[in-house]
């Protein structure tokens, strides 16, 4: 009897591997366990079509010049003088606005400007735009006044934003005073909203504008598009002076956010 039983499991063992060996080469099973090199292929050149490798497309995009003092740089014309990519409908110049910002049709990848400024050469720098997320300068050359472009924004084709700038501002940033300042002054782009009837001016200013390290601004002014105060307690010490989006423009626009720095000099904080 023990014999009979130890056959019976031999014979279903048998059995059960050749249904195994039998399944694997099922042509139905096979081409799942073991699939088509062709297939394969087929599906590595149908990544491009899911955007998984790169492809140039056209985006608009905006961004600003400010001098070497920070100030806004108006009326400078931006010509391109070659790009990477060529699509149709790409502008081929912009000029700065009051704030200093251009707006362009560009493609991506690396175009090159020849920027002019009163009808002379200015300096020409290359923008790399790799995505609506990643807009950068990668060389600027004939730059003597050490000019800044930054500040980029891709925006939908059309719909144009609006923009709410510091134009310049004294002290100038990245200057040096040897006294301290009397009177610190700001310049915008755009008239100023004035704060409400029941805040005063020099609260409005110290909620909006950090400096530090700290003093203290009273007799706060807003004159259309300017905003002064006298500030107290500048001592021998390299100040920066943020300016937030709370500082709105008469139309509502908040203030693109703004930080500027200077060194006040050995003569600061001493009596007069």
């Amino acid at each position: 009897m023990k014999l009979i039983i130890r056959k019976l499991k031999y014979s279903l063992l048998l059995v059960l591997l050749l249904n195994l060996v039998n399944c694997y080469y099922n042509p139905l099973v096979q081409k799942v366990l073991v699939p088509d090199p062709k297939e394969d292929s087929s599906i590595l050149l149908g990544l491009p079509l899911l955007g998984l490798t790169p492809t140039s497309i056209a985006i608009s995009i905006t961004g600003q010049i400010r001098d070497e003092t920070g100030a806004a740089v108006p009326n400078a014309i931006l010509t391109v003088n070659s790009r990477s990519n060529g699509l149709d409908g790409l502008d081929s110049s912009a000029t700065t606005d009051s704030g200093g910002r251009f707006f362009i049709h560009l493609s991506t990848g690396s175009t090159t400007f020849a920027v002019t400024k009163g009808g002379s050469s200015y300096f020409s720098f290359t923008l790399l735009v790799s995505s609506p997320l990643d807009i950068r300068v990668t060389e600027i050359k004939d730059n003597s006044s050490l000019v800044e472009v930054s500040s980029f924004f891709a925006y939908p084709p059309g719909n144009q934003p609006s923009f709410f700038e510091l134009t310049d501002s004294g002290p100038k940033n990245n200057t040096y005073v040897e006294n301290a300042p009397s009177m610190l002054s700001f310049y915008f782009s755009d008239i100023i909203l004035l704060p409400e009837d029941e805040v005063p001016y020099s609260t409005w200013f110290s909620e909006n504008i950090l400096i530090t390290p700290p003093v203290s601004v009273e007799s706060v002014s807003i004159q259309g598009q300017s905003l002064h105060g006298m500030p107290d307690g500048f001592v021998n010490e390299t100040y920066t002076i943020s300016l937030g989006p709370g500082i709105r423009s008469q139309s509502g626009t908040p203030l693109t956010p703004r930080t500027i720095s200077f060194t006040c000099g050995s003569s600061c904080g001493l009596p007069p």
